[in-house]
């Protein structure tokens, strides 16, 4: 059987920054297993190059980016040109409500009293543990619809506030905990608006380069062994005894893989819980912003769904125009939500799409030069990042997310502070955890030590 010091299982962001960060700590003899065809995870599965966001307040992300030679590029918003709505009867109009995807909902509401709210109850809500928060059980229990609805009597607010945040968390505000929203919020609501673009295929390659150690791709994982001397991972490939492993991987993802001894019974009733917000991102490439020539800014809400909602994806060093489009798969009794059909049915999505950016902007939009659309539904790996928690859940589960299991330690963004809990600079930030778990956990030590 092959020895390696420590074992990374997934080789997304997390995982090569776990890596990475144990060569620099002179830890040698790190193995990365990547059960897809090449390194990445879900910070590439279904985009092209170029369709990753930051914010400029993510400095992390933004340093490592920097450090790896990932050109980062602002996402202009020209104020001149108009966003559209489509209702569900074919109607065009001039949005006024829908904001930029440069602003966040709560931007529409600042200075207004149901912000003071939220402002003075983020404020509250420890970032790293939400869980152990005053109130946290009490708010907890509580929808974020359920909440906005109690504390504000302007339906038409309240609307454009659940919409917006539909978009942002991938899931209707009826099925997120309020203590979720708040640690999503953060301390200061609002704050770093301005979006900027990197390609994070670009990102993840150089990341894999320079990791330090062995990314082995298509390598699925499907048992794990631990005892008192290490432990073991298996797959259809073979095995490895290792002192040390992370699990850079999402709960979703981690319920698949057999472990002995069996988890902790809390931890894998949370592995078999864990929520997901499915969302089939598709890109579509044309040969220039042509919607810009209509006095356009390519930003438009379909209330059918069918997208949600589309903004203006075109690189700034090219005359190509891109449009890219979401759709939510939650069903279409919900705000933004989608015919479930086209989750199995990805022609059927195909034709829609494209007949509601037709409609919107004109038959330019029929003849796409390619058309790149992300998968949705059952699958071995998951693909969403966002993991919106449904009430009762971050106060049950919460304190399980990081607490290692014998030897078994875990990465991923769903394991990261918030509000970087879900993006990629939360993907950074857990892997450099896990990786400092490890060091100090002796079995593996710094040079120098003692």
């Amino acid at each position: 059987m092959e020895h390696a010091r420590v074992v990374v299982v997934g080789g997304g962001v997390s995982g090569l920054v776990a890596a990475r960060a144990l060569h620099a700590h002179g830890v040698h003899g790190v193995v990365v297993l990547e059960g897809a065809d090449r390194p990445g995870g879900r910070a590439t599965e279904g985009l092209l190059p170029g369709s990753a966001f930051v914010r400029e307040h993510e400095r992390g992300l933004l340093e490592l980016a920097d450090e790896l030679g990932v050109p980062v590029d602002p996402l202009a918003h020209d104020p001149t040109l108009n966003d559209l709505r489509v209702d569900e009867e074919g109607g065009i109009e001039l949005s006024d409500d829908n904001l930029p995807l440069d602003l966040s909902w709560w931007s529409r509401i600042r200075g207004g009293r149901l912000l003071d709210r939220l402002t003075r109850l983020a404020a509250g809500i420890d970032p790293t543990a939400p869980w152990l928060s005053p109130r946290a059980e009490e708010l907890d229990s509580q929808t974020a619809r359920s909440w906005l609805r109690a504390h504000s009597s302007d339906c038409a607010l309240l609307d454009l506030i659940e919409e917006h945040l539909t978009t942002e968390a991938g899931l209707p505000a009826d099925r997120i905990s309020m203590l979720w929203l708040l640690a999503h919020l953060g301390p200061r609501p609002g704050d770093g608006k301005d979006l900027l673009r990197l390609d994070p295929v670009l990102l993840t390659d150089r990341l894999s380069a320079g990791a330090g150690a062995a990314v082995r791709t298509g390598h699925h994982v499907g048992r794990v062994d631990q005892d008192h001397t290490g432990v073991r991972v298996h797959g259809p490939w073979g095995s490895i005894a290792a002192d040390h492993l992370i699990m850079a991987i999402s709960p979703a993802d981690a319920r698949h893989i057999e472990f002995t001894p069996s988890l902790p019974s809390s931890r894998w009733r949370m592995q078999q819980q864990w929520p997901q917000a499915e969302i089939i991102q598709t890109e579509v490439v044309y040969w220039r912003p042509f919607w810009r020539n209509f006095g356009l800014s390519g930003q438009v809400h379909f209330d059918d769904g069918i997208p949600a909602w589309t903004m203006d994806n075109s690189p700034g060093d090219s005359f190509q125009g891109r449009l890219l489009a979401h759709t939510y798969t939650f069903g279409e009794a919900d705000p933004l939500g989608a015919d479930q059909e086209v989750i199995d049915e990805p022609a059927r999505h195909r034709g829609l799409l494209l007949d509601n950016l037709v409609l919107a902007l004109g038959p330019l939009a029929a003849q796409p030069l390619s058309y790149s659309c992300s998968k949705a539904g059952g699958g071995r790996y998951s693909r969403a990042y966002r993991c919106p928690a449904p009430p009762g859940f971050l106060t049950e589960y919460g304190p399980l997310l990081r607490r290692p299991v014998g030897r078994i330690h875990w990465a991923s963004t769903e394991t990261a502070p918030f509000p970087e809990n879900g993006n990629l600079s939360g993907a950074l930030s857990s892997g450099l955890r896990a990786a400092t778990e490890v060091v100090a956990a002796g079995a593996v030590r710094c040079p120098g030590a003692a």
